[in-house]
């Protein structure tokens, strides 16, 4: 916290200011860049609060320098600083936007994807209620807006509404705000875990930010907006992220308990999950010319089973997955 002094006739009244720091990652998407960035100067600033961005870019060759960085900040009020990480990979990226805001000396740190639109309020109701709640992490929810609607097999994932205050003990990066002192070298000192370059680097970060004693919570009307681009709905790609997020989680799991407990878990889990994912598979594709809809629900069901079963074994044997290398929208 900083103080600044205002004289008031006789007596000095003096305010707590505090810093608050936007991080935002990005990659070849600068038109969804430039929207998040006007919805952000769109903000609600709490009061003695200072905002700023600071933006990274991950990508060999950055986008946004010299005329282009100026023609995307001129018309914001926000500061905005951008920064660069040329190897390729969100963990990467995110450590970097870190060391970014923490040049910047935040008491708190916002996270938010390029794709994502913040309401005007968001600051404001993530802040208040660590503050009400006396918690270090705030995480609310994503509105997501479709390009073209998933197909209609596809369950979305979507979170159930929780009062403001509820504890969690996870949490993703595309809508949450931090405490300073778990990434500073003089508190917890967290970071990504870099060898997380296929997914779940988000919620391997708080779940120890939880396990070293940091209360977590979620704010349930902080909203941002999430652009789905038709291409990130496709079949293939829907199925991809499925099998990702199999491997990641895996993977994760051999990171933090070992190659063999992790296998005691997810080998027996993935064989279940590719047996009736193949005899579902077989029963939709044969039902599909009578009951066509009913079908391609029970079809794909399997297809997700198989993609997960078989996500689970290639994260056990910590092998890479693409889906990231791919970028939707622009």
């Amino acid at each position: 916290m900083r103080r600044t002094f205002a004289a008031n006739r006789k007596d000095q009244i003096y305010f707590m200011t505090q810093k608050l720091v936007i991080a935002v990652c990005t990659a070849q998407r600068p038109n969804m860049l430039k929207a998040c960035l006007a919805s952000l100067d769109r903000l609600v600033g709490p009061e003695s609060t200072e905002l700023s961005i600071v933006v990274v870019e991950n990508d060999p060759k950055p986008y946004f320098t010299g005329a282009s960085a100026e023609e995307a900040t001129s018309v914001l009020q926000i500061p905005v600083f951008f920064y660069h990480e040329g190897r390729r990979g969100i963990p990467f990226a995110r450590n970097t936007a870190l060391e970014a805001a923490l040049e910047h000396d935040p008491d708190w740190v916002a996270l938010i994807d390029d794709d994502e639109r913040a309401e005007p309020d968001w600051i404001e109701k993530l802040l208040q209620a660590c503050k009400t709640f006396s918690a270090e992490v705030a995480n609310g929810p994503v509105r997501r807006i479709y390009e073209k609607p998933a197909p209609h097999w596809w369950k979305s994932q979507l979170l159930k509404p929780r009062p403001t205050g509820t504890e969690i003990t996870e949490a993703p990066t595309n809508n949450v705000l931090i405490n300073a002192r778990i990434i500073r070298a003089d508190g917890l000192g967290l970071r990504f875990d870099e060898r997380l370059t296929f997914g779940s680097e988000d919620i391997d970060f708080f779940r120890r930010t939880h396990a070293a004693g940091a209360k977590m919570i979620w704010v349930d009307d902080a909203f941002v907006e999430e652009d789905i681009p038709a291409s990130r709905v496709t079949t293939k790609r829907l199925l991809s992220r499925m099998h990702m997020a199999a491997t990641s989680g895996a993977f994760n799991i051999v990171l933090r308990e070992g190659r063999g407990k992790a296998a005691l878990h997810f080998i027996p889990k993935s064989t279940r999950r590719m047996v009736f994912g193949l005899l579902a598979t077989l029963f939709g594709f044969c039902l599909k010319p009578f009951a066509r809809q009913r079908g391609e629900k029970l079809f794909y069901y399997g297809l997700i089973r198989l993609m997960k079963g078989s996500g689970n074994l290639r994260g056990l044997l910590g092998r890479a997955h693409n889906y990231y290398d791919v970028i939707d929208g622009n």
